[in-house]
């Protein structure tokens, strides 16, 4: 079979590649060209020539044919511009899921089907059993999180060749083909940016937009976080609400005087934002991690999906097949997954209640749901409680 693979100039799609060919496919390398901003290329470290050229190398040794193709315009507008918006509307996006859905497994895709390919290749680390999404068998490399939101007709013609081996043997087949990124380090950041300084990229966006950093009293089990930010008092300022989150540390926006005169002590504790409000520009933050406002347990999810799913199959109604004590869920990218212990729905949007609570989940944020190591679906989050 003509197999198109995703070389990214890293080492797991240069053996992905290898395996590939070993097992008698033709095979081509496609590099993806999606991140050039000259305009801020100090903001991030995104070497996308080095990696061009890695990933042209590796072909060269291979022997197989090697492309190079632009998607930039694509990319902006359907990643960066989305990250943008999120932001600007006081969310906190996951990229990442937005770019396998729509680069990855689109763009590269269709690109791939005009060059007769039967299949199309990645470097993640996740497998597929029955056509079905499943966890990478190395769980500290697993990525099945950030392709929650592919359909079944993208899976159908998808291979990862690398989910179902340890990281350690990917980096030994590495040298044992004698790959040129065999002890190239993994990288790291937001999908094909890379490290991004992400609030200088956004003030350079959406702009800087001074505003009041307020330090909510202690919670006592009896007032409600909105009772708390209404008797809140400033302890700071910061750039604009749309550059934090939820759960971040916000020391370096704590002006200690004003925390002296609110709490009457001189040394600044961790604070981490608790809450946020676009219309006053304001930021709430709390002195104490264990704060009961930071933890979660019940998260409405929209824009949910099917993983490996088509159109019209609805995830409440793929749920209600499966017992629920059976379920896991995961809201961040390798962050151990939490049992599950009720699923409803209202208004169209989906509630998930946790067995036990998260810490620091921001709306905007995408909740994954788990049947095993089946991905079962999963979809943004709207609220949290």
């Amino acid at each position: 079979m003509k197999v198109i693979v995703a070389l990214s100039g890293g080492v797991d799609s240069s053996v992905a590649a290898a395996l590939l060919k070993q097992q008698g496919h033709q095979v081509e390398g496609v590099f993806m060209k999606n991140w050039s901003p000259l305009d801020s290329q100090s903001l991030t470290d995104c070497p996308w020539e080095a990696d061009q050229a890695d990933a042209e190398a590796v072909c060269t040794h291979l022997g197989i044919p090697f492309r190079s193709v632009n998607f930039e315009r694509e990319y902006r507008e359907k990643v960066v511009d989305y990250l943008v918006r999120e932001y600007a509307a006081g969310r906190t996006p996951n990229p990442d899921v937005l770019c396998n859905k729509e680069i990855k497994f689109a763009a590269f895709r269709a690109v791939a089907e005009t060059m007769g390919a039967g299949a199309i290749a990645t470097g993640h680390y996740v497998g597929l059993e029955d056509g079905k999404l499943v966890r990478g068998i190395d769980l500290g490399k697993d990525q099945s999180y950030f392709l929650y939101a592919l359909s079944g007709e993208q899976l159908a013609k998808s291979l990862f060749p690398v989910g179902g081996m340890p990281k350690t043997e990917v980096r030994r087949l590495a040298a044992e083909f004698g790959l040129p990124t065999s002890t190239k380090k993994d990288s790291q950041g937001i999908c094909f940016i890379g490290h991004l300084n992400l609030k200088d990229f956004l003030e350079g966006e959406i702009g800087r937009k001074e505003g009041k950093v307020l330090l909510v009293p202690p919670a006592d089990g009896k007032a409600t976080l909105a009772e708390r930010i209404s008797q809140a008092e400033v302890v700071g300022s910061h750039h604009g609400v749309a550059f934090y989150t939820v759960g971040e540390k916000m020391g370096p926006y704590i002006d200690n005087r004003l925390y002296k005169k609110v709490r009457g002590e001189s040394q600044v504790p961790p604070m981490f934002l608790i809450a946020k409000s676009g219309e006053k520009n304001e930021v709430y933050v709390t002195d104490q991690r264990d704060d009961v406002a930071l933890e979660a347990v019940h998260l409405t999810l929209e824009n949910t999906v099917v993983t490996g799913g088509s159109d019209g199959v609805s995830l409440v109604d793929t749920l209600a097949t499966m017992p629920v004590e059976e379920l896991s869920a995961q809201a961040r990218y390798q962050q151990d997954p939490v049992g599950v212990a009720a699923i409803s729905s209202e208004d169209g949007r989906l509630i998930v209640t946790l067995a036990q609570p998260v810490w620091g989940v921001a709306a905007g944020q995408s909740l994954v749901l788990y049947h095993g190591s089946v991905v079962v679906g999963g979809g943004v989050v709207c609220a949290t409680s």
